[in-house]
Protein backbone atom coordinates (compact mmCIF):
# COMPACT_ATOMS: atom_id res chain seq x y z
CA UNK A 1 0.00 0.00 0.00
CA UNK A 2 1.42 3.37 -0.55
CA UNK A 3 -0.12 6.52 0.70
CA UNK A 4 0.53 10.41 -1.12
CA UNK A 5 2.38 12.70 0.94
CA UNK A 6 -0.29 15.63 -0.04
CA UNK A 7 -2.47 17.50 2.98
CA UNK A 8 -4.78 20.40 2.52
CA UNK A 9 -4.61 22.64 5.24
CA UNK A 10 -8.00 24.64 5.79
CA UNK A 11 -7.73 27.67 7.95
CA UNK A 12 -8.14 31.28 8.22
CA UNK A 13 -5.38 32.19 10.63
CA UNK A 14 -2.19 33.24 7.65
CA UNK A 15 -0.01 32.26 11.32
CA UNK A 16 -1.36 29.25 12.22
CA UNK A 17 -1.15 27.77 8.65
CA UNK A 18 2.62 28.76 8.19
CA UNK A 19 2.71 27.20 11.78
CA UNK A 20 1.44 24.04 10.61
CA UNK A 21 3.33 24.10 7.07
CA UNK A 22 6.74 24.38 8.94
CA UNK A 23 5.67 20.71 11.10
CA UNK A 24 4.63 18.75 8.06
CA UNK A 25 7.00 20.21 5.41
CA UNK A 26 10.08 19.50 7.80
CA UNK A 27 8.96 15.67 8.03
CA UNK A 28 8.34 15.11 3.97
CA UNK A 29 4.52 15.93 4.01
CA UNK A 30 3.63 18.68 1.20
CA UNK A 31 1.52 20.99 2.21
CA UNK A 32 -1.32 23.35 0.17
CA UNK A 33 -3.27 26.17 1.58
CA UNK A 34 -6.58 27.29 1.45
CA UNK A 35 -7.90 30.12 3.47
CA UNK A 36 -11.67 29.46 3.16
CA UNK A 37 -13.92 26.59 2.54
CA UNK A 38 -14.61 28.14 -0.75
CA UNK A 39 -11.15 27.42 -2.39
CA UNK A 40 -11.20 23.82 -1.41
CA UNK A 41 -13.85 22.39 -4.57
CA UNK A 42 -10.74 23.56 -7.29
CA UNK A 43 -8.19 22.22 -4.54
CA UNK A 44 -9.64 18.78 -4.12
CA UNK A 45 -10.39 18.42 -7.83
CA UNK A 46 -6.97 19.37 -8.92
CA UNK A 47 -4.99 16.71 -6.86
CA UNK A 48 -6.85 15.03 -4.01
CA UNK A 49 -4.76 14.99 -0.77
CA UNK A 50 -4.24 11.99 1.73
CA UNK A 51 -5.50 14.24 5.09
CA UNK A 52 -7.41 17.50 5.60
CA UNK A 53 -6.93 19.52 8.21
CA UNK A 54 -9.63 22.26 8.95
CA UNK A 55 -10.09 24.58 11.80
CA UNK A 56 -13.86 23.98 12.69
CA UNK A 57 -14.35 27.58 13.26
CA UNK A 58 -14.00 29.26 10.17
CA UNK A 59 -15.30 32.31 8.42
CA UNK A 60 -18.13 32.22 10.76
CA UNK A 61 -18.59 28.52 11.56
CA UNK A 62 -18.00 27.73 7.99
CA UNK A 63 -15.81 25.00 8.61
CA UNK A 64 -18.21 22.99 10.59
CA UNK A 65 -20.64 23.65 7.61
CA UNK A 66 -18.41 22.59 5.15
CA UNK A 67 -17.49 19.32 7.16
CA UNK A 68 -20.62 18.09 7.25
CA UNK A 69 -21.38 19.24 3.11
CA UNK A 70 -18.17 17.21 2.62
CA UNK A 71 -19.31 13.78 4.20
CA UNK A 72 -22.92 14.27 3.20
CA UNK A 73 -21.15 14.38 -0.35
CA UNK A 74 -19.18 11.18 -0.55
CA UNK A 75 -15.59 12.28 0.29
CA UNK A 76 -13.99 9.83 1.67
CA UNK A 77 -10.51 12.02 2.50
CA UNK A 78 -9.84 12.09 6.23
CA UNK A 79 -11.04 15.51 7.76
CA UNK A 80 -8.51 15.94 10.87
CA UNK A 81 -10.71 18.98 12.69
CA UNK A 82 -8.36 21.66 14.28
CA UNK A 83 -10.19 23.51 16.78
CA UNK A 84 -8.38 26.97 19.12
CA UNK A 85 -10.75 25.71 21.76
CA UNK A 86 -11.68 21.89 23.51
CA UNK A 87 -15.59 22.45 24.11
CA UNK A 88 -16.65 19.33 24.51
CA UNK A 89 -19.82 20.35 22.33
CA UNK A 90 -17.27 21.70 20.25
CA UNK A 91 -15.60 17.56 19.98
CA UNK A 92 -19.03 16.35 20.02
CA UNK A 93 -20.32 18.37 17.08
CA UNK A 94 -16.98 17.80 14.89
CA UNK A 95 -17.01 14.16 15.03
CA UNK A 96 -20.59 13.90 14.83
CA UNK A 97 -19.85 15.68 11.57
CA UNK A 98 -17.56 12.99 10.47
CA UNK A 99 -14.20 14.30 11.53
CA UNK A 100 -11.81 11.45 11.75
CA UNK A 101 -9.55 13.08 14.86
CA UNK A 102 -9.59 16.31 16.44
CA UNK A 103 -6.50 18.77 17.54
CA UNK A 104 -6.37 21.68 19.95
CA UNK A 105 -4.44 24.54 18.32
CA UNK A 106 -1.99 25.29 18.45
CA UNK A 107 -1.44 21.54 17.90
CA UNK A 108 2.06 19.46 19.49
CA UNK A 109 3.78 18.68 16.61
CA UNK A 110 4.08 15.27 17.50
CA UNK A 111 0.40 14.39 17.76
CA UNK A 112 0.00 16.46 14.63
CA UNK A 113 1.91 14.35 12.77
CA UNK A 114 0.76 11.52 14.27
CA UNK A 115 -2.75 12.36 13.46
CA UNK A 116 -2.00 13.15 9.47
CA UNK A 117 0.22 10.09 8.89
CA UNK A 118 -2.65 7.72 10.40
CA UNK A 119 -5.47 9.41 8.23
CA UNK A 120 -3.18 9.02 5.34
CA UNK A 121 -2.96 5.26 5.97
CA UNK A 122 -6.25 5.41 6.28
CA UNK A 123 -6.67 7.55 2.62
CA UNK A 124 -4.93 4.56 1.38
CA UNK A 125 -6.91 1.68 2.60
CA UNK A 126 -9.56 3.53 1.28
CA UNK A 127 -7.99 3.92 -1.89
CA UNK A 128 -7.36 0.36 -2.07
CA UNK A 129 -10.83 -0.67 -1.31
CA UNK A 130 -12.60 1.13 -3.89
CA UNK A 131 -9.95 0.66 -6.28
CA UNK A 132 -10.48 -3.54 -5.75
CA UNK A 133 -14.49 -2.62 -5.91
CA UNK A 134 -14.13 -0.79 -8.91
CA UNK A 135 -12.32 -4.09 -10.23
CA UNK A 136 -14.90 -5.95 -9.13
CA UNK A 137 -17.46 -4.21 -10.82
CA UNK A 138 -15.61 -4.08 -13.99
CA UNK A 139 -15.29 -8.19 -13.80
CA UNK A 140 -19.04 -8.25 -12.94
CA UNK A 141 -20.16 -5.71 -15.68
CA UNK A 142 -18.12 -7.37 -18.44
CA UNK A 143 -19.90 -11.23 -17.27
CA UNK A 144 -23.31 -9.14 -17.07
CA UNK A 145 -23.80 -6.68 -19.83
CA UNK A 146 -21.14 -7.77 -22.79
CA UNK A 147 -19.64 -4.88 -24.67
CA UNK A 148 -16.51 -2.22 -24.55
CA UNK A 149 -18.31 0.45 -26.97
CA UNK A 150 -18.87 3.91 -26.99
CA UNK A 151 -22.35 3.53 -25.87
CA UNK A 152 -21.60 0.53 -23.41
CA UNK A 153 -18.67 3.28 -21.83
CA UNK A 154 -21.22 5.68 -21.10
CA UNK A 155 -23.53 3.64 -20.06
CA UNK A 156 -21.22 1.58 -17.75
CA UNK A 157 -19.89 6.08 -16.53
CA UNK A 158 -23.73 6.37 -15.54
CA UNK A 159 -24.16 3.41 -13.48
CA UNK A 160 -20.79 3.59 -11.58
CA UNK A 161 -22.06 7.11 -10.50
CA UNK A 162 -24.96 6.13 -8.74
CA UNK A 163 -23.84 2.69 -8.12
CA UNK A 164 -23.31 3.53 -4.53
CA UNK A 165 -26.00 6.08 -3.74
CA UNK A 166 -29.72 4.94 -2.88
CA UNK A 167 -30.88 7.84 -5.57
CA UNK A 168 -34.23 6.45 -7.62
CA UNK A 169 -33.57 5.37 -11.08
CA UNK A 170 -35.49 4.67 -14.04
CA UNK A 171 -34.25 2.78 -16.67
CA UNK A 172 -35.18 3.58 -20.05
CA UNK A 173 -35.16 1.49 -23.15
CA UNK A 174 -36.55 -0.59 -25.67
CA UNK A 175 -37.38 -4.33 -24.69
CA UNK A 176 -34.86 -6.55 -25.01
CA UNK A 177 -31.67 -4.17 -23.98
CA UNK A 178 -30.92 -5.60 -20.86
CA UNK A 179 -32.75 -3.40 -18.58
CA UNK A 180 -33.41 -6.19 -15.80
CA UNK A 181 -29.67 -7.19 -15.68
CA UNK A 182 -28.50 -3.23 -15.41
CA UNK A 183 -31.01 -3.00 -12.16
CA UNK A 184 -29.21 -6.40 -10.95
CA UNK A 185 -25.61 -5.13 -11.44
CA UNK A 186 -26.79 -1.86 -9.54
CA UNK A 187 -28.27 -3.81 -6.33
CA UNK A 188 -25.18 -6.59 -6.32
CA UNK A 189 -22.53 -3.86 -6.62
CA UNK A 190 -24.38 -1.59 -4.13
CA UNK A 191 -24.93 -0.47 -1.08
CA UNK A 192 -28.21 -2.29 -0.22
CA UNK A 193 -27.43 -6.03 1.60
CA UNK A 194 -31.46 -7.11 1.54
CA UNK A 195 -33.02 -9.28 -1.40
CA UNK A 196 -33.47 -8.03 -4.38
CA UNK A 197 -36.96 -8.17 -5.75
CA UNK A 198 -38.89 -7.74 -9.01
CA UNK A 199 -42.27 -6.71 -9.96
CA UNK A 200 -43.60 -7.11 -13.43
CA UNK A 201 -45.97 -4.24 -13.42
CA UNK A 202 -47.45 -5.56 -17.26
CA UNK A 203 -47.78 -9.41 -15.78
CA UNK A 204 -50.05 -9.07 -13.10
CA UNK A 205 -53.48 -8.56 -13.05
CA UNK A 206 -54.82 -5.41 -11.57
CA UNK A 207 -57.43 -7.08 -9.45
CA UNK A 208 -54.30 -8.50 -7.91
CA UNK A 209 -51.60 -6.04 -8.00
CA UNK A 210 -52.29 -4.00 -4.62
CA UNK A 211 -51.57 -7.28 -3.02
CA UNK A 212 -48.63 -8.47 -4.53
CA UNK A 213 -46.88 -4.88 -3.35
CA UNK A 214 -48.25 -4.02 -0.40
CA UNK A 215 -49.08 -7.42 0.85
CA UNK A 216 -52.38 -8.60 2.61
CA UNK A 217 -53.63 -9.62 5.93
CA UNK A 218 -55.30 -12.78 6.70
CA UNK A 219 -59.43 -12.90 5.17
CA UNK A 220 -58.86 -9.63 3.29
CA UNK A 221 -60.73 -11.27 0.48
CA UNK A 222 -61.51 -14.65 -0.74
CA UNK A 223 -58.99 -17.67 -0.63
CA UNK A 224 -56.78 -14.73 1.41
CA UNK A 225 -56.30 -17.75 3.97
CA UNK A 226 -52.60 -16.19 5.83
CA UNK A 227 -51.13 -12.80 6.04
CA UNK A 228 -48.95 -12.45 2.73
CA UNK A 229 -45.83 -9.54 2.99
CA UNK A 230 -46.01 -7.97 -0.59
CA UNK A 231 -43.11 -7.42 -2.50
CA UNK A 232 -42.28 -4.12 -0.75
CA UNK A 233 -41.67 -5.57 2.39
CA UNK A 234 -39.97 -8.26 0.88
CA UNK A 235 -37.24 -5.99 -0.34
CA UNK A 236 -36.72 -3.97 2.78
CA UNK A 237 -33.26 -3.05 3.10
CA UNK A 238 -32.28 -4.36 -0.41
CA UNK A 239 -33.76 -3.21 -4.15
CA UNK A 240 -37.09 -2.94 -5.86
CA UNK A 241 -36.67 -3.45 -9.08
CA UNK A 242 -40.54 -2.50 -10.61
CA UNK A 243 -40.20 -3.52 -14.73
CA UNK A 244 -42.76 -2.42 -16.97
CA UNK A 245 -43.64 0.66 -14.62
CA UNK A 246 -45.36 2.35 -17.29
CA UNK A 247 -47.96 0.01 -17.46
CA UNK A 248 -49.47 0.09 -14.07
CA UNK A 249 -52.68 1.54 -13.64
CA UNK A 250 -53.72 4.97 -12.01
CA UNK A 251 -55.45 4.29 -9.26
CA UNK A 252 -52.13 1.29 -8.09
CA UNK A 253 -49.86 4.75 -9.13
CA UNK A 254 -51.73 6.91 -6.63
CA UNK A 255 -51.12 4.34 -3.70
CA UNK A 256 -47.45 3.41 -4.79
CA UNK A 257 -46.84 7.63 -4.49
CA UNK A 258 -48.27 7.88 -0.83
CA UNK A 259 -46.51 5.09 0.06
CA UNK A 260 -43.28 5.86 -1.54
CA UNK A 261 -43.65 9.42 0.05
CA UNK A 262 -44.26 8.03 3.62
CA UNK A 263 -41.94 5.31 3.48
CA UNK A 264 -44.59 3.13 4.92
CA UNK A 265 -47.47 0.74 3.91
CA UNK A 266 -50.82 -0.30 5.29
CA UNK A 267 -51.30 -3.79 3.96
CA UNK A 268 -54.49 -4.85 1.92
CA UNK A 269 -57.33 -5.51 4.84
CA UNK A 270 -55.05 -4.21 7.75
CA UNK A 271 -54.85 -1.17 9.18
CA UNK A 272 -51.27 -1.43 11.08
CA UNK A 273 -48.50 0.98 9.72
CA UNK A 274 -45.56 -0.81 8.57
CA UNK A 275 -42.42 0.74 7.87
CA UNK A 276 -39.55 -0.18 5.27
CA UNK A 277 -36.54 1.44 3.50
CA UNK A 278 -35.02 -0.02 0.36
CA UNK A 279 -34.05 0.98 -2.79
CA UNK A 280 -36.23 1.81 -6.22
CA UNK A 281 -35.22 0.84 -9.37
CA UNK A 282 -37.85 1.28 -11.83
CA UNK A 283 -37.86 0.22 -15.43
CA UNK A 284 -39.81 0.95 -18.62
CA UNK A 285 -40.36 0.79 -22.55
CA UNK A 286 -42.70 3.51 -22.61
CA UNK A 287 -41.79 7.28 -23.23
CA UNK A 288 -43.50 8.40 -19.24
CA UNK A 289 -43.25 12.13 -20.57
CA UNK A 290 -45.88 11.25 -23.34
CA UNK A 291 -47.53 9.27 -20.55
CA UNK A 292 -47.82 12.60 -18.35
CA UNK A 293 -48.91 14.72 -21.05
CA UNK A 294 -51.62 12.12 -22.00
CA UNK A 295 -53.14 11.17 -18.56
CA UNK A 296 -51.84 7.71 -18.07
CA UNK A 297 -49.03 8.28 -15.70
CA UNK A 298 -49.14 10.38 -12.50
CA UNK A 299 -47.00 13.78 -12.58
CA UNK A 300 -46.67 13.41 -9.15
CA UNK A 301 -45.01 9.85 -9.27
CA UNK A 302 -43.28 10.51 -12.47
CA UNK A 303 -40.77 13.40 -10.03
CA UNK A 304 -40.96 10.41 -7.51
CA UNK A 305 -39.25 7.75 -9.72
CA UNK A 306 -37.49 9.28 -12.43
CA UNK A 307 -35.29 11.04 -10.28
CA UNK A 308 -32.02 9.62 -12.01
CA UNK A 309 -32.98 8.37 -16.25
CA UNK A 310 -30.41 5.63 -17.31
CA UNK A 311 -30.65 5.02 -21.27
CA UNK A 312 -30.41 1.94 -22.10
CA UNK A 313 -28.98 1.68 -25.79
CA UNK A 314 -30.14 -0.52 -28.37
CA UNK A 315 -27.94 -2.77 -30.23
CA UNK A 316 -28.61 -1.21 -33.30
CA UNK A 317 -26.62 1.72 -31.88
CA UNK A 318 -23.27 -0.43 -30.44
CA UNK A 319 -23.13 -2.99 -33.59
CA UNK A 320 -19.55 -2.94 -32.88
CA UNK A 321 -19.75 -5.30 -29.79
CA UNK A 322 -21.12 -7.74 -31.72
CA UNK A 323 -17.79 -9.69 -31.79
CA UNK A 324 -18.18 -9.98 -28.30
CA UNK A 325 -21.58 -11.00 -27.78
CA UNK A 326 -21.74 -13.84 -30.86
CA UNK A 327 -19.38 -15.60 -29.40
CA UNK A 328 -20.68 -15.10 -25.56
CA UNK A 329 -23.89 -16.30 -26.36
CA UNK A 330 -21.50 -19.57 -28.92
CA UNK A 331 -19.79 -20.66 -25.75
CA UNK A 332 -23.35 -20.52 -23.31
CA UNK A 333 -25.32 -22.62 -25.61
CA UNK A 334 -23.02 -24.92 -27.62
CA UNK A 335 -22.73 -27.64 -24.84
CA UNK A 336 -26.21 -27.81 -23.90
CA UNK A 337 -26.37 -28.75 -28.02
CA UNK A 338 -23.43 -31.09 -27.52
CA UNK A 339 -20.81 -28.97 -28.66
CA UNK A 340 -21.02 -29.89 -32.33
CA UNK A 341 -21.40 -26.14 -33.75
CA UNK A 342 -17.69 -24.53 -33.64
CA UNK A 343 -18.11 -21.47 -35.36
CA UNK A 344 -20.22 -19.30 -37.96
CA UNK A 345 -19.70 -19.34 -41.77
CA UNK A 346 -18.74 -15.92 -42.99
CA UNK A 347 -22.03 -15.62 -44.70
CA UNK A 348 -23.64 -15.96 -41.50
CA UNK A 349 -21.76 -13.20 -39.82
CA UNK A 350 -22.50 -10.99 -42.27
CA UNK A 351 -26.42 -11.51 -41.84
CA UNK A 352 -26.22 -10.49 -37.82
CA UNK A 353 -24.09 -7.66 -39.32
CA UNK A 354 -26.59 -6.32 -41.37
CA UNK A 355 -29.83 -7.03 -39.70
CA UNK A 356 -30.81 -3.73 -37.08
CA UNK A 357 -31.91 -6.13 -33.90
CA UNK A 358 -35.41 -4.57 -33.56
CA UNK A 359 -35.60 -7.38 -30.37
CA UNK A 360 -32.09 -5.98 -29.59
CA UNK A 361 -29.71 -8.28 -27.33
CA UNK A 362 -32.64 -10.79 -26.37
CA UNK A 363 -33.39 -10.90 -30.05
CA UNK A 364 -29.38 -11.91 -30.64
CA UNK A 365 -29.14 -14.18 -28.50
CA UNK A 366 -32.71 -16.04 -29.18
CA UNK A 367 -31.23 -16.47 -32.74
CA UNK A 368 -27.66 -17.69 -31.91
CA UNK A 369 -29.43 -19.93 -29.70
CA UNK A 370 -32.22 -21.53 -32.29
CA UNK A 371 -29.65 -21.69 -34.99
CA UNK A 372 -27.19 -23.53 -32.57
CA UNK A 373 -30.15 -26.62 -31.90
CA UNK A 374 -31.41 -26.64 -35.40
CA UNK A 375 -28.04 -26.62 -37.35
CA UNK A 376 -26.70 -30.34 -38.27
CA UNK A 377 -23.14 -28.91 -39.19
CA UNK A 378 -19.98 -27.64 -37.59
CA UNK A 379 -20.53 -24.15 -38.70
CA UNK A 380 -23.79 -21.96 -38.54
CA UNK A 381 -24.74 -20.33 -41.75
CA UNK A 382 -26.69 -17.40 -43.08
CA UNK A 383 -29.52 -20.46 -43.72
CA UNK A 384 -29.40 -21.43 -40.32
CA UNK A 385 -30.09 -17.91 -38.75
CA UNK A 386 -33.52 -16.92 -38.50
CA UNK A 387 -34.07 -12.93 -38.22
CA UNK A 388 -37.80 -11.46 -37.21
CA UNK A 389 -38.31 -8.94 -40.02
CA UNK A 390 -36.10 -9.90 -42.73
CA UNK A 391 -35.92 -12.69 -45.33
CA UNK A 392 -34.66 -16.10 -44.65
CA UNK A 393 -32.40 -17.60 -47.24
CA UNK A 394 -34.18 -20.30 -48.54
CA UNK A 395 -33.02 -23.50 -46.72
CA UNK A 396 -33.36 -27.15 -48.73
CA UNK A 397 -32.60 -29.65 -45.87
CA UNK A 398 -29.83 -32.41 -47.00
CA UNK A 399 -31.40 -35.76 -48.17
CA UNK A 400 -29.84 -38.92 -46.17
CA UNK A 401 -26.80 -40.72 -48.29
CA UNK A 402 -28.76 -43.62 -47.74
CA UNK A 403 -32.29 -45.26 -45.84
CA UNK A 404 -31.81 -47.22 -42.91
CA UNK A 405 -33.09 -50.45 -45.36
CA UNK A 406 -30.49 -49.65 -48.50
CA UNK A 407 -26.78 -50.08 -48.92
CA UNK A 408 -24.79 -46.86 -49.41
CA UNK A 409 -24.49 -45.94 -52.81
CA UNK A 410 -21.05 -45.98 -53.92
CA UNK A 411 -19.05 -43.05 -54.59
CA UNK A 412 -19.48 -41.16 -57.84
CA UNK A 413 -22.65 -43.29 -59.09
CA UNK A 414 -25.46 -41.66 -60.57
CA UNK A 415 -27.47 -41.64 -58.24
CA UNK A 416 -25.83 -40.47 -55.29
CA UNK A 417 -26.13 -37.86 -53.70
CA UNK A 418 -23.64 -34.61 -54.52
CA UNK A 419 -21.66 -34.17 -51.75
CA UNK A 420 -21.37 -30.43 -51.34
CA UNK A 421 -17.97 -28.97 -50.51
CA UNK A 422 -17.50 -28.17 -46.69
CA UNK A 423 -17.50 -24.61 -46.16
CA UNK A 424 -14.20 -22.87 -44.93
CA UNK A 425 -13.78 -23.07 -41.03
CA UNK A 426 -13.87 -19.17 -40.51
CA UNK A 427 -14.40 -18.19 -36.98
CA UNK A 428 -14.93 -15.28 -35.12
CA UNK A 429 -11.52 -14.32 -34.03
CA UNK A 430 -10.51 -14.75 -37.71
CA UNK A 431 -13.03 -11.88 -38.64
CA UNK A 432 -11.69 -9.54 -36.27
CA UNK A 433 -8.28 -10.31 -37.26
CA UNK A 434 -8.95 -9.74 -40.70
CA UNK A 435 -10.96 -6.20 -40.03
CA UNK A 436 -8.57 -4.82 -37.18
CA UNK A 437 -5.51 -5.96 -39.65
CA UNK A 438 -7.25 -4.00 -42.60
CA UNK A 439 -7.65 -0.92 -40.23
CA UNK A 440 -4.11 -0.67 -39.04
CA UNK A 441 -3.45 -0.90 -43.15
CA UNK A 442 -5.51 1.58 -44.03
CA UNK A 443 -4.00 3.71 -41.33
CA UNK A 444 -0.50 2.97 -41.82
CA UNK A 445 -0.13 1.51 -38.51
CA UNK A 446 -1.66 4.40 -36.50
CA UNK A 447 -3.64 2.70 -33.59
CA UNK A 448 -5.44 5.75 -32.82
CA UNK A 449 -6.29 6.66 -36.61
CA UNK A 450 -7.75 2.58 -36.92
CA UNK A 451 -9.36 2.58 -33.64
CA UNK A 452 -11.53 5.98 -34.76
CA UNK A 453 -12.19 3.49 -38.21
CA UNK A 454 -13.36 0.24 -36.28
CA UNK A 455 -15.66 3.08 -34.16
CA UNK A 456 -14.01 1.47 -30.85
CA UNK A 457 -11.67 3.16 -27.82
CA UNK A 458 -8.17 3.10 -28.69
CA UNK A 459 -7.71 0.90 -25.20
CA UNK A 460 -10.04 -1.79 -26.30
CA UNK A 461 -8.07 -1.52 -30.05
CA UNK A 462 -4.95 -2.43 -28.04
CA UNK A 463 -6.26 -5.49 -25.68
CA UNK A 464 -7.54 -7.12 -28.79
CA UNK A 465 -4.64 -6.49 -31.06
CA UNK A 466 -2.55 -7.99 -27.90
CA UNK A 467 -5.03 -10.83 -27.37
CA UNK A 468 -4.77 -11.65 -31.00
CA UNK A 469 -1.44 -11.13 -31.49
CA UNK A 470 -1.23 -9.36 -34.08
CA UNK A 471 2.24 -7.34 -35.38
CA UNK A 472 2.06 -3.21 -35.46
CA UNK A 473 4.69 -1.51 -37.09
CA UNK A 474 5.61 1.60 -34.75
Amino acid sequence: MTTSRRVLVIDDELFSRQAVRRMLEGSGWTVVEAASAREVDRLLTESPPSAILLDVVLDAKDGQGFLERYRAGGGLVPVIAMTASNDVETVIHAMRGGAYDLLVKPPDRERLLTAVQNAAEKSGLLEENRSLKRRLRDEAFSRMLVGESRAMNLLRTEMERVVESNISICLLGETGTGKELVARWLHQNGNSPGSFVDVNCAAIPEALIESELFGHEKGAFTGAVSRHRGKLEQADGGTLFLDELGEMALPTQSRLLRVLQERTLVRVGGSEPVPFSLRLVSATKRDLDEAVREGTFREDLYFRVVVYPIRIPPLRERKEDLPLLVPHFLRKYREAAGGRVVGFAPDALDRLEKHDWPGNVRELENAIHRAIVSSRGTLLTAADIQLVGAEVPHFTPRPYPFRPDQAPLAPGSADAPRQEPAPTLVTLEDHERAAITGALAAASGNVKLAAARLKVARSTLYRRIKALRIPVTP
